[in-house]
């Protein structure tokens, strides 16, 4: 009977320490799969780590997946073009060296998204914001975007652009033929150059060197860039009635790393896009009017061009907007229905 007892205990024993065996090789590999759902996305762009896109877009979008995701995602965040200047920023998103990026200068790849570049397309930012992220979201312009390999995130739109000067105050067509202005190239170059203007592309985040040597007189662009890249130490004069063209841009993702990602992260992602274009075009509107309250307080002067000149622009300007239509739709790019879907859109926003 005492060896029957003993055989048992030694059997449960044996029994209970295999089971604790076994708990401790199931903790392991629910341990290895809590490692596995760990992602970390490269998030990288040509923005200075304090420009008021990587502090206001960039960090709080990044932010709120983490926080989505109760910390499954992370990020690795490379701002001062430490991957790659701006014009190579789809290309390190299209190869995987980057996730995620701000995808500017893609004229080449898809010319839809100088859209925004158009000249008397919008007044408001805030509006245009919006309107913008609605026609990347539909198609045919959504279809274009998964062709080239990216996955919007975040649109912007900003103010139209201004003319700002080192020493003179142009105000007449004549005045403007004697500038040689910083422009961003394509569209804004074509549009200096109608009204007479020299354009010299250059980088913004090379612009102030330029503005210091005279290498320029002035500079074609946002008000929001006089600040973000000093520009106000060397700018006196800006126009602030002159209806130019504006800038558009989006943040992109790599839609085949999109793709791959758990259909949590893919919730969390969506959601924090949604989030994030719902509080960019207010955010975008009041900092472009607080940097000509800045600019003024910098030292910088504005003034206005005649009613004549701006119907004058207008008249100059009118012609690209037609052209580049033509010219796209020629090429096999949905151009005007894309270009209709903006208007559309911009007028729903704007009631």
């Amino acid at each position: 009977m005492k060896k029957y007892l003993v055989l048992l205990l030694v059997l449960a024993l044996a029994i209970g320490l295999a089971g604790c065996g076994g708990g401790s090789e199931n903790n392991d590999s629910a341990n290895e799969n809590s490692e596995a759902e760990k992602i970390v996305l490269k998030f990288g762009t040509h923005l200075t780590d304090k420009h008021n896109l990587t502090l206001n877009a960039a960090i709080p979008w990044m932010e709120r997946v983490t926080e989505l995701t109760d910390g499954q995602v992370t990020f690795e965040h490379y701002p001062n073009s430490q991957m790659g200047k701006a014009t190579d920023t789809y290309k390190l998103v299209k190869s995987g060296v980057l996730d995620i990026g701000y995808t500017l200068y893609m004229e080449d790849t898809l010319p839809l998204l100088d859209l925004p570049m158009l000249p008397n397309l919008y007044e408001d930012c805030a509006i245009g914001t919006s309107a913008y992220w609605d026609v990347l979201n539909q198609a045919p312009l959504s279809d274009n975007l998964v062709e080239v390999g990216l996955k919007p995130l975040m649109a912007i739109i900003w103010e139209p652009y201004t003319i700002a000067t080192v020493k003179s105050k142009p105000a007449t067509m004549a005045d403007f033929s004697k500038l040689k202005l910083r422009s961003s190239g394509g569209l804004h170059d074509e549009a200096a150059a109608a009204l007479g203007i020299t354009p010299v592309s250059i980088p913004a985040s090379e612009s102030l060197e330029a503005l210091e040597k005279g290498t320029v007189d002035g500079y074609w662009g946002s008000t929001t860039s006089w600040l973000d890249y000093q520009f106000t130490q060397v700018l006196k004069y800006a126009i602030n009635n002159i209806p130019l063209n504006g800038w558009g841009g989006i943040f992109a993702m790599n839609i085949d790393v999109y793709n791959s990602l758990p259909d949590n992260v893919k919730e969390a992602i969506d959601t924090a896009n949604e989030e994030m274009n719902a509080q960019l075009g207010p955010y975008i509107k009041e900092y472009c009017a607080q940097a000509w309250k800045d600019a003024e307080a910098a030292g910088m002067e504005f003034y206005q061009v005649s009613d004549d000149v701006i119907e004058e622009t207008k008249t100059k300007l009118e012609p690209i907007t037609k052209a580049w239509l033509e010219e796209q739709d020629k090429a096999g790019y949905p151009a005007t229905e894309v270009y209709n879907q903006f208007l559309d859109s911009y007028e729903k926003h704007a009631k």
